[in-house]
């Protein structure tokens, strides 16, 4: 009986055998996780417009920042853009989701006027829905009225951005 065990346990190890790492994992192509990313050099991208309360329309320094954004989509037809816009919680959650979706437009249109096509932006309103801090406190609230911009690559998803070190800067000094 125990030669019989010793066999079947033996037998059952030579079975199953060992695999290789290759073996082990299958090749998804351009479906793999951690595949490549589109990496944006040296240039200069807004991630935030932020507004005044209870408003949607662009002040000088928001379309300066926008401009930017416009002229390195232009640079790179393959990037797009998604504009995601909030609201911070005061008031009622059916007037933030209109706003933030109206602020989202915004900055669509301001990127259209700048010669960016209707089919590489990508507009979301997310209403108060996504505070980035939470805060009764007016000016705080500030950060939680705002437009996101996430750069896209063309398979739309993130693009990373790496800038290059400023040798000498004002605040540097």
């Amino acid at each position: 009986m125990k030669v019989l065990s010793t066999s079947v346990f033996l037998l059952s190890i030579g079975l199953t055998g060992c695999v290789s790492n290759e073996e082990i994992y299958a090749d998804y192509g351009e479906l793999a996780c951690g595949g490549s990313t589109t990496v944006i050099e040296g240039h200069y991208w807004p991630s935030v417009v932020n507004f005044n309360f209870d408003e949607k329309l662009l002040g000088s320094e928001q379309q300066d920042a926008i401009k930017q954004a416009a002229q390195l989509l232009k640079a790179n037809p393959n990037l797009n853009v998604a504009v995601i816009g909030s609201a911070d919680s005061t008031g009622k959650d059916s007037y933030n989701n209109a706003l933030a979706k109206d602020r989202a437009n915004v900055v669509a249109d301001y990127l259209q006027q700048h010669g960016v096509l209707p089919h590489r932006i990508v507009t979301l309103g997310t209403g108060s829905r996504e505070p980035f801090v939470i805060t009764q406190n007016e000016a705080e609230n500030r950060v939680n009225r705002r437009t996101q911009l996430i750069l896209l690559g063309a398979d739309y998803n993130p693009v990373s951005m790496q800038y290059s070190p400023v040798a000498s800067h004002s605040s540097a000094q």
